[in-house]
């Protein structure tokens, strides 16, 4: 199958829990201190050409693992792990340059902000807090890193510089604000908020200034609109939405116009991420598995306009939380 001029071999804040009948798609969309946490060294003898490994994800595919953070090729294969300990990692994302991962790691709603070096090692804990901080991405520059923490009380979107210092609080509203993303031009930020008591129940798509200033809804929607990550010219956001009745992979304009439907499954398609060396979408979905068990999650990758999309994970265990360069 072929996708633009890659060839690929055949082989989901985040997403509330829901449950949906999985099943085929619609033909039509064709180490330094100090760390909180007491944590196993990272595996040795790693070699990550960052030409090559362009995906990052989490997986518990090793027995006996928690949630652990690996990469592989854009084509599903070359798979490495990064991380080897006995607390669970959340979402990574790579470094303007490749050669460093920022992510969340800890128990479910105590998590800090980490990075390390692409071969797993110079680990170094940037938050060190009792709150929980979660959703790190870097600047298109690389020298600052935004996050969601709710150290203030409710979640609100914070960057930092990569070393931890000059930390600065962007938003200042009621409602929890989530799952921040840099345009690639670095003058905007998209993230998603709850607009009700219970984020199962509402959850839009906004965008901001850089300095956290012109705040603007772009969905309106009585559904979850979630998870945006911007195209790699900055025009578009593709985001996740279960408006249609089960969650699927959207994409608008930047100013929240031309939403459209990228995927078409019984299954769930979530957490998307827009490569920014090329017009691809990697997600995490359960069509290939008719079951309504949240734990065959896998990744594929998809071109911009949703067109051929193709599977590069195959496990009996989940594949989540995609991040592409």
């Amino acid at each position: 199958m072929k996708i633009k001029n890659f060839l690929f071999s055949p082989a989901v804040v985040g997403l509330t829990v829901l449950s949906f009948v999985a099943g085929s798609c619609q033909k039509d969309n064709v180490e330094q201190d100090p760390m909180k946490l007491s944590r196993g060294s990272a595996q040795s003898a790693i070699s990550v050409d960052k030409q090559d490994r362009q995906i990052l994800f989490i997986s518990k595919r090793d027995a006996g693992t928690t949630d652990e953070i690996y990469a592989m090729n854009a084509d599903g294969k070359n798979i490495v792990r990064l991380t080897n300990n006995a607390i669970p990692d959340g979402r990574a994302t790579w470094s303007a340059n490749g050669q460093h991962l920022a992510f969340a790691s800890g128990l479910i709603g105590s998590r800090d902000i980490f990075v390390m070096n692409t071969n797993g090692k110079g680990l170094f804990n940037l938050t060190n807090t009792t709150a929980d901080e979660e959703w790190p991405e870097w600047s298109p520059t690389g020298n600052r890193i935004i996050f969601s923490s709710n150290r203030d009380g409710n979640h609100e979107i914070y960057t930092m510089n990569m070393d931890g210092d000059q930390l600065l609080r962007l938003t200042n509203r009621l409602q929890d604000d989530k799952w921040p993303t840099w345009s690639p031009d670095g003058s905007k930020i998209a993230f998603q908020s709850n607009l009700g008591t219970d984020i199962a129940v509402q959850t839009e798509i906004f965008i901001m200034n850089a300095d956290g200033s012109g705040i603007t809804q772009l969905t309106f929607n009585p559904k979850l609109d979630q998870m945006p990550t911007w195209s790699p010219d900055g025009t578009k956001i593709a985001f996740m939405s279960n408006r249609d009745g089960n969650p699927e992979i959207y994409v608008m304009n930047a100013d929240g116009s031309g939403q459209t439907r990228l995927t078409n499954c019984t299954g769930i398609d979530a957490r998307p991420s827009w490569s920014r060396n090329g017009d691809f979408i990697v997600f995490t979905s359960t069509r290939d598995f008719a079951t309504t068990a949240l734990n065959n999650y896998e990744i594929y990758i998809m071109n911009g306009d949703g067109t051929n999309p193709v599977r590069l994970t195959n496990n009996s265990v989940y594949d989540d939380y995609p991040y592409i360069k």
